[in-house]
């Protein structure tokens, strides 16, 4: 029987610091994501990053600093019939990032970042990032 390949659809933060890309590691989880998530039932793309950016990292967005890098997809961290589709937002913060609910570390990273602890999905953004010389 053919497996049915489920997509989970994202936005995701890129906020940058000294040529790394900051990253978040949910509680009891052993890979870094970039921040952001799901949507919500008629969320546009920007509605969702600033409500997931504020509820996992107590931060509000500049909202004139948001804007669109790129889409991205591939198969979900330990969940091979599952694949994330993410929309890649580049954006300042107001105030420093602290972790929240479900949280439980953030880090800058960059391409020199162990593959262990990255999401595969992640892997491919910073190859684009670092071609894009966004990251180190």
């Amino acid at each position: 029987m053919a497996s049915t390949n489920k997509i989970i659809y994202k936005v995701g933060l890129a906020n940058f610091k000294d040529g790394k890309m900051l990253m978040a590691r949910s509680i009891g989880k052993d890979v870094f994501y970039c921040a952001g998530g799901k949507f919500e039932k008629g969320e546009s793309d920007i509605d969702c990053l600033k409500r997931e950016i504020k509820e996992e990292l107590g931060v509000e967005l500049d909202e004139k600093s948001i804007k669109f890098l790129k889409q991205f997809e591939d198969v979900a961290h330990g969940k091979p019939d599952t694949r994330v589709n993410i929309k890649m937002y580049e954006a300042e913060l107001l105030s420093e990032p602290k972790p929240n609910q479900e949280i439980e570390e953030i880090r800058y990273l960059d391409s020199t970042a162990d593959p262990k602890i990255l999401a595969p999905i992640d892997i491919q953004i910073f190859a684009w990032l670092k071609e894009q010389k966004l990251i180190n």
